[in-house]
């Protein structure tokens, strides 16, 4: 009975071990078959990149090339006696939409640098700073048509209150004088530009402030000893960057109080109202274009983060796999 017993249990292990062995074969070949699956994925999600990234260049595209004109034509143009309508108001409308614009991208920045600060993301350390970069160049690049438009506004001037008139009735002729309509212009003129001025001084200043205490910040943080040196490199990578930044806006704030007779042209009725329209309009799609870019810097970062780990994935699975044949299978 004992001889049978060890005899069935001979031959269950056997079999078990079989069962094993078949059961380690197929999870090899399992394996080898998962390789072309995930590189297939890899490649869709190569695609997917690529066309978002495409798609955030041409709102960048879109976006600046509109922006650009705009600015440019406004920068050229002043109100005038007959236009009866405030082109100053309409730069100011415009400088406003900058200002919102460039505190949206700020925004986004702050999120990007402290996902790699705290390395939260799978996304490459490289790829994060490139984007964080993209957002820089269109901060300034709008700070800078701020200025322009600033620059752009019609000096105060003196100018003569009252002019002398004549006129003729069934009496004869008469003189008399009356407020200059140069004078109400030029009031007009001096109002708007202070109001920019203040705006635009305003958002240079919280740009510096905002600085002043990332820097702050920044360089508490560099004293802690535990940091790794991929943290530490990150964290003077940023303070060179706000450095550079805070002394560019300090340069700022001095030229804008550089005032100077802005070479422009005056607009009619007509014309100023078209511009104020056309602004108006193009602030909305601003907004809309913004965020839609917005959307597709997030969809992108998940993306680039599912991609990252695929190829981990994969590169774990071959070395797995290149192990287990270097050990004959065993």
């Amino acid at each position: 009975m004992k001889k049978e017993l060890t005899l069935t249990m001979a031959i269950a292990g056997a079999l078990l071990g079989a069962s094993m062995a078949q059961e380690s074969e197929i999870d090899l070949e399992a394996r080898k078959r998962t390789i072309p699956i995930i590189e297939g994925r890899i490649k869709e999600r190569t695609a997917q990149i690529a066309e978002i990234g495409n798609d955030i260049l041409q709102l960048h595209k879109r976006v600046d090339e509109r922006l650009g004109r705009m600015v440019g034509h406004l920068a050229a143009v002043k109100d005038s006696v007959q236009s009866g309508f405030n082109v100053g108001n309409v730069k100011i409308e415009m400088i406003k939409g900058l200002e919102k614009a460039i505190e949206d991208f700020q925004t986004r920045r702050l999120a990007l640098e402290r996902g790699l600060r705290e390395g939260k993301s799978g996304i490459p350390p490289s790829i994060i700073e490139h984007e964080i970069h993209h957002f820089d160049e269109h901060v300034e690049m709008h700070i800078e048509q701020m200025l322009e438009l600033s620059k752009s506004f019609t000096k105060d001037k003196d100018v003569q209150r009252y002019v002398s008139v004549t006129g003729s009735n069934s009496g004869g002729y008469w003189d008399g004088i009356e407020t200059n309509d140069e004078w109400r212009q030029n009031l007009k003129d001096r109002s708007t530009d202070k109001k920019q001025r203040a705006e635009v001084k305003a958002a240079l200043e919280k740009s510096i402030v905002r600085c002043e205490s990332l820097i702050s910040g920044l360089r508490h943080d560099l004293e802690n000893k535990n940091l790794s040196v991929i943290e530490q490199g990150v964290l003077k990578s940023e303070l060179d960057t706000h450095l550079t930044m805070l002394n560019r806006r300090r340069s700022q704030v001095d030229e804008l109080l550089v005032a100077e007779e802005p070479d422009t042209t005056a607009v009619g009725h007509e014309a100023a109202k078209n511009l104020g329209e056309a602004v108006s309009d193009l602030m909305g799609d601003l907004q809309r274009d913004i965020q839609m870019i917005t959307l597709k810097h997030s969809q992108l970062s998940a993306e680039q983060d599912r991609l990252f780990r695929l190829r981990e994935n994969l590169e774990a699975r071959k070395k797995w796999l290149e192990d287990y044949e270097k050990k004959g299978g065993k």
